[in-house]
């Protein structure tokens, strides 16, 4: 996996930012629950990203182009 680094840094920080969605929960901090959560969402947009450009090894199945 090329992008395995830094994949597994994504899943790190948006590890990270649900404890920060907790603490904003926990403190009433609807802004700071929202930011988190905008955050999160491009995180998982990266990692998505990461995913997709990934090589298909000959041990994996192409579903795209199935």
């Amino acid at each position: 996996m090329r992008n395995r680094e830094a994949s597994l840094k994504k899943i790190d920080q948006i590890d990270s930012s649900l404890n920060k969605l907790l603490t904003s929960l926990r403190r009433n901090d609807e802004q700071g629950f929202i930011q988190t959560v905008d955050n999160m969402r491009e995180q998982i947009d990266q990692l998505r990203t990461y995913i997709e450009t990934e090589c298909i090894d000959g041990f994996e199945l192409n579903n795209s182009a199935l």
